[in-house]
């Protein structure tokens, strides 16, 4: 089982973090997993929680190589197991 981890980024290094994190848990080396601009571009996160906005930043939440990041205003990075989502069908 998979434990959920959590570390304090500034804005140039939340890419870092989050690729650092999921390598971490899943116990590989970073270029032993998807490139983060695969789901997501990092230039844009960076720019989300960069400068005198940062604090008043919305959360932001997306999957990432088999787990859920939340990212924070506060520079705050959580990387959480994804659980699968139950599709219905309608039949």
């Amino acid at each position: 089982m998979r434990a959920d981890r959590t570390a304090t980024a500034t804005s140039d290094s939340l890419p870092e973090a989050i690729v650092s994190l999921v390598a971490e848990l899943d116990g590989v080396a970073v270029t032993d997993i998807p490139p983060l601009a695969s789901v997501v571009d990092p230039d844009a996160l960076v720019a989300l929680f960069d400068g005198p906005q940062r604090a008043a930043a919305s959360d932001v939440e997306f999957d990432y190589a088999g787990y859920r990041i939340h990212l924070r205003g506060d520079g705050d990075v959580r990387v959480l197991e994804a659980t699968p989502v139950k599709r219905c069908s309608a039949d």
